[in-house]
């Protein structure tokens, strides 16, 4: 039952799903329509963020750009100076005190020794980071060190080399105040949660809206920091060095040498940018999805599904053999699914009236089939009864045994086919209820004699076609007979024969008789072998009719009997299709 609601359930959404199908066109026209007004406006709102980072800097740039303005008319004067200090310094204490903008101005000697300066300051730069950067190129070079003048603090410095003849024949180094750069990033920006920080080429912070200490906490976490100049017209979400998820906007000031860095909270940027904005998108379409879906439910349900599960359970209850209730009856049907009631209802009577005449074709037939078995059975019986009255009035043994001998092969017969009257409905005999009522007709034909012998049986249930069983039964008979008339006392005392029956995993029956021998009996050795008279031309004959093979085992106490043969193919067909047929009941009725 929870098989067919399954499966109902998977047409049931299968055929909703093309029914939706058809608004698929118009989600998608909506879906990029809708997403190429909120991509504009994401780009447009980018751009926007980025000329505010680059508003903000602007007067930084502007700074910057009068520093290096300043610098090379600085650098005119300055050399020529060189080779008088005095005049130098006044030079360069002169143009400081007319500049607010700078705090520290010097001429420097390629080795880094001073030449002369503004206020003093250190006599060497040779060893700072900033005039080695200076020295490794041949443009001027922006950097953030100690006050050149002695004093306490950093400082934004601006390095640029003055050629003469070819070479760097000195350096001019200008020096702006920390608290002037700072100041160009307002309290404004900072009230809405935005941080600016500009850096070089090399990716160090020249100055910030944050105190030095914190400057680097505001930049995206990078393996390279200078990587960030590569970045220049970019905007993209990063987690800061802070371990936040910012919005980062990366713009020059002096390209290749200096660029801004704003960076936004994450959520502000996000409405501004329109980030997420896809859900809205998506929102339109999937509401008109899901209305068409709740539609195509409803609606093929009532048309179309609940009927199909009706026919569906009235072939499962036919399928099982339910011909009481097999007649369809749907409600309020479409005009399609009445037609089909109707061919259901008109099948189902026509399969149940053949159903029924077929039934009763087999009653007669299996009547007549029991009939003919148990006719035949009577008469080997009624055989068997005679030759044994034939064998009581017999003047001789030797007639006698041989009337015994007969009795006892139509016996087998007789066996063979009380078992198929047993079971009509069965086309196979049981290997092991064959052997066992063989055994039985053996021993009990024994007991006559002044040696009694018991048989043992270990069987295995082995189905087999007519013609093997009544090759076997006679072969049985036979060897069992032989081996009774031959068995000698066991250890024990006791006469016993022992009979086996085994399938072997290759498909192949293995039949052994065995029993003890008596050394001192002075039985022929032929007449333990089967080599002469009728009854070893009998077992040879049978033997060859099951396409064995027959193999002896003799030892001084001991004689073993077994033969090897195929069960026939027919056999192990009409098995597999009685467990198939019991299996397909079994499935049936799981399903249902």
């Amino acid at each position: 039952m929870r098989l067919g609601r399954a499966l109902a359930g998977g047409l049931f959404f299968r055929l909703a799903a093309l029914m939706t199908l058809a608004l698929l066109p118009l989600g998608m026209i909506a879906i990029y329509q809708t997403y190429s007004v909120i991509d504009e406006a994401a780009r447009l709102s980018r751009v926007a963020i980025l000329a505010r980072a680059e508003n903000a800097a602007l007067a930084e740039r502007e700074l910057l750009q009068r520093t290096n303005g300043a610098a090379e008319a600085l650098s005119a004067i300055a050399l020529p100076l060189s080779d008088q200090p005095d005049a130098c310094n006044a030079m360069m204490t002169s143009f400081v005190a007319e500049q607010a903008a700078y705090s520290f101005a010097g001429l420097y000697r390629p080795d880094g020794q001073r030449v002369c300066s503004s206020g003093g300051g250190q006599a060497s730069i040779a060893n700072t980071p900033i005039f080695q950067r200076a020295l490794s190129r041949d443009t001027p070079s922006y950097g953030v060190g100690r006050n050149l003048d002695g004093s306490d603090g950093f400082e934004l410095s601006l390095t640029r080399p003055i050629d003469e003849a070819g070479r760097a024949a000195a350096y001019l180094v200008l020096a702006i105040p920390n608290r002037l750069t700072s100041s160009f990033f307002t309290d404004d920006w900072k009230l809405e949660g935005i941080r600016f920080a500009t850096i070089n080429e090399e990716g160090d912070v020249l100055s910030a809206s944050e105190p030095r200490s914190e400057a680097g906490l505001i930049l995206p976490q990078t393996s390279l920091r200078e990587d960030l100049m590569a970045r220049s017209g970019e905007t993209f979400f990063a987690v800061s060095n802070a371990g936040e998820e910012r919005f980062f906007a990366v713009s020059d000031i002096i390209p290749g040498q200096i660029a801004v860095v704003g960076s936004w909270p994450a959520a502000q940027a996000k409405m501004a940018t329109g980030a997420g904005g896809w859900v809205f998108t998506l929102a339109f379409p999937v509401l008109m999805w899901l209305a068409g879906m709740v539609v195509g439910v409803f609606g093929l349900h009532r048309l179309v599904i609940r009927h199909l599960s009706d026919l569906r359970a009235a072939m499962r209850r036919y399928a099982l053999g339910e011909r009481e209730q097999a007649q369809l009856e749907l409600i309020n049907p479409p005009r399609e699914f009445a037609e089909a009631q109707q061919s259901f209802n008109r099948m189902v009577l026509i399969l149940s009236k053949a159903e029924e005449r077929r039934e009763i074709d087999l009653r007669e037939k299996t009547i007549l089939l029991r009939e003919i078995h148990h006719r035949v059975k009577n008469n080997l019986q009624l055989i068997a009864s005679i030759m044994n009255m034939q064998a009581r009035s017999a003047r001789s043994d030797e007639a006698r045994t041989v009337l015994a001998q007969l009795q006892r092969r139509v016996r087998g017969l007789a066996a063979i086919h009380r078992s198929l009257n047993t079971n009509p409905d069965v086309t196979t005999v049981d290997a092991a209820e064959l052997i066992t009522a063989l055994a039985k007709e053996v021993a009990a034909m024994s007991l006559g004699s002044d040696a009694v012998v018991s048989i043992e049986t270990k069987l295995e249930t082995v189905p087999l076609n007519q013609d093997d069983a009544v090759n076997l039964s006679m072969l049985v008979a036979e060897a069992l007979t032989n081996a009774v008339r031959y068995a000698g006392e066991a250890e024990d005392g006791r006469r016993v024969v022992q009979v086996f029956f085994t399938e072997e995993k290759d498909g192949m029956c293995r039949l052994a008789i065995h029993n003890a021998l008596d050394p001192q009996s002075g039985l022929a050795h032929e007449d333990r072998h089967f080599t002469s008279g009728l009854g070893a031309r009998l077992i040879k004959a049978f033997v060859a009719q099951l396409n064995g093979d027959a193999k002896v085992t003799e030892t001084e106490t001991e004689f073993t009997y077994e033969v090897v043969f195929p069960r026939s193919d027919d056999t192990a067909a009409a098995a597999i299709a009685e467990q198939k047929g019991a299996n397909d009941n079994a499935d049936l009725r799981h399903t249902g």
